[in-house]
């Protein structure tokens, strides 16, 4: 074990993890922030009774992701999402339409045409195309089925997920398992058979008072504190090990360190490793993090006459409205609504939308969705409450072309060894898979 702690850079999710569990292992660390308060994106608001996340609204928690909140103390702020999140909306023509995750279920939705209904069902018997390479997602998904189902089905999907723009988002990073069994079983519906169990065992879940909860107590826990207000701006070799320059309260200082950790964000990170790569730091400038508007709004119950009783609803970019979907934060935890309200986050942006956000300025914006959703669900009276946060580089977009990162990140790390690169862009944007790399990574460390 090394005499220096680790430095661990960036206290978002990412880093708070990998501190936490190292020191589970007994390792020490140092953690650095350059903002003046841990958590990253986690960022959770109270108004009028509602309770309002910016960030990751919900969390599909495992049963070890689970016994971690435990071993937090977090199990008795714990919301589990009502039996209405199983159902799932998406929008065509200016109306709700119930859809099942399941593909052959959707053969009895009239959300689809029959050719395309036809095409999901003899997906099956269609052979794969050897010797293909690295596919955006509409076009495996147009291959496979046609373009009714990637317009209609994958790219709703995808935006609620990535904010992303399927023609460009790499099939390979973004939904794996598609051209796995492809290769596997010859059929992505095969495959989706055989393995359909897979995701057995994930919760819905989110916390009391707010998903803040979850990195301001995974910071508590830190026996060493996260220092604050200190930005890391460069890094080169030193006699032994790295020195790394920082910028604390707007203090210059240097930091000696054998071993480096950079959970920041990809473009951060490029500004850091420059000195030392400046390939790999290009390569890092060049992932697209698109703007994105995170828009909580609440009504009184009695404003919507039907109300939405499911997790949300998901737009296709064909539908050319002026949001990605929203979620019915409600319906699924009515614990997040005063008695008598609804509460919806809808999303705004992202990589078809971006443009949005300073063409048409923020309150324009705002009241253009609002009258978008207000006619869908068809809601008669103006909102209680109005929320808005912006996003200036939101989600990083895995498009066609981002093995090649990989790949320059893992020579990287041979290059320069002490130094690892991680973080959402390469670990996963979901919370579950940056909690868990935490504690692989520690226990990896600990063998060595």
């Amino acid at each position: 074990m090394s005499e220096q702690p680790i430095l661990i850079i960036g206290a978002g999710i990412s880093g708070l993890s990998i501190a936490y569990h190292l020191q589970q292992q007994n390792i020490p660390y140092l953690l650095l922030e350059a903002s003046s308060r841990a958590g990253g994106v986690m960022t959770s608001y109270h108004d009028q009774g509602f309770e309002m996340d910016a960030g990751a609204n919900t969390i599909a928690a495992s049963p070890e992701v689970l016994q971690f909140f435990d071993e937090l103390g977090l199990s008795e702020y714990l919301l589990q999402a009502s039996a209405a999140s199983k159902n799932r909306f998406l929008v065509r023509n200016g109306q709700l339409h119930a859809v099942s995750p399941h593909p052959f279920k959707i053969i009895s939705s009239p959300y689809l045409s029959r050719q395309s209904k036809w095409r999901l069902f003899t997906e099956r018997f269609r052979k794969p195309l050897p010797g293909i390479s690295e596919e955006t997602v509409t076009t495996f998904v147009s291959r496979r089925f046609n373009k009714e189902i990637a317009d209609y089905v994958f790219d709703p999907v995808l935006s609620g997920i990535y904010a992303g723009n399927p023609d460009k988002l790499s099939i390979k990073e973004v939904l794996p398992a598609l051209p796995k069994w492809e290769e596997t079983y010859g059929s992505v519906t095969k495959g989706l058979m055989k393995n359909k169990g897979a995701m057995g065992g994930r919760k819905i879940i989110s916390f009391k008072g707010g998903n803040q909860i979850l990195t301001d107590r995974m910071a508590s826990r830190l026996s060493t504190p996260v220092r604050l207000n200190s930005e890391v701006t460069a890094i080169s070799k030193g006699a032994e090990g790295y020195d790394v320059q920082v910028l604390e309260q707007g203090n210059p200082t240097t930091i000696k360190a054998s071993q480096v950790v950079f959970t920041t964000p990809a473009y951060i990170t490029a500004n850091v490793v420059k000195s030392l790569d400046a390939q790999l730091s290009k390569q890092l400038s060049a992932i697209h993090y698109p703007k994105m508007g995170v828009l909580h709004v609440g009504f009184e119950a009695s404003a919507i006459p039907q109300p939405v009783e499911g997790f949300g609803f998901l737009v296709p970019n064909a539908e050319n409205l002026h949001f990605l979907g929203a979620i019915c934060n409600s319906a699924i935890f009515p614990e997040k609504a005063p008695e008598g309200k609804v509460l919806f986050t809808i999303f705004t942006g992202g990589a078809r939308q971006e443009q949005l956000l300073d063409q048409m300025g923020a309150e324009a914006l705002q009241n253009k969705i609002i009258e978008e959703v207000s006619q869908l669900l068809k809601i008669t009276a103006a909102p209680t409450l109005k929320y808005f946060r912006r996003w200036d580089k939101a989600i990083p977009q895995l498009n066609v072309g981002f093995g090649e990162v990989r790949t320059a990140v893992d020579q990287f790390e041979k290059k320069y060894p002490g130094i690892f690169i991680s973080g959402n862009y390469l670990q996963g944007v979901a919370i579950p898979a940056l909690l868990q790399y935490g504690k692989t990574f520690a226990a990896q460390l600990r063998k060595k």
